[in-house]
């Protein structure tokens, strides 16, 4: 058996099938493997996915979500002293079931940072995360001197 020389092996790899011919999905970004954070050349950022989230995306992410889990409990809280929920549709939710309300704001808080989160490239979306984070941010400063005014 001879041993293949790597000319041969460039010429081999040069007939298969270019892998970057096709663009990455959604879908693909969101449940596929891949390591790329960002876009290597020029022109590539239109209509196409990274595989990976990055470090930017991620922590605003993660800081979206852990506001909302507090300003849910600390809105529970404010609510056991005698306040009221501002959003109606999550007033609505309340006035069934305080699991409602819960599964409801987490559940709509989590969808909507999926979605911006999948579109980190987007500057619209990457704006949106941003002002998420900082509204999140205001929020749970309102709950803290709430919570001052109360004790």
């Amino acid at each position: 058996m001879e041993p293949i020389l790597p000319r041969q092996w460039l010429l081999d790899r040069c007939r298969l099938p270019d892998r970057r011919a096709r663009l990455r999905t959604l879908l693909m970004a969101v449940y596929g493997k891949g390591g790329r954070k960002r876009f290597r050349r020029d022109g590539e950022s239109q209509r196409a996915y990274v595989a990976c989230r990055g470090w930017r995306t991620v922590t605003l992410a993660f800081f979206v979500c852990v506001g909302s889990l507090l300003d849910a409990f600390l809105t529970l809280g404010h609510l056991a002293h005698g306040g009221e929920e501002a959003n109606p549709l999550l007033a609505l939710a309340l006035a069934h079931s305080p699991t409602l309300f819960l599964q409801l704001k987490i559940g709509l808080t989590g969808v909507g940072v999926w979605v911006l989160a999948a579109h980190q490239q987007l500057p619209l979306a990457a704006r949106g995360l941003q002002g998420l984070a900082l509204g999140y941010g205001t929020v749970l400063v309102y709950h803290l001197v709430l919570c001052w005014r109360l004790v």
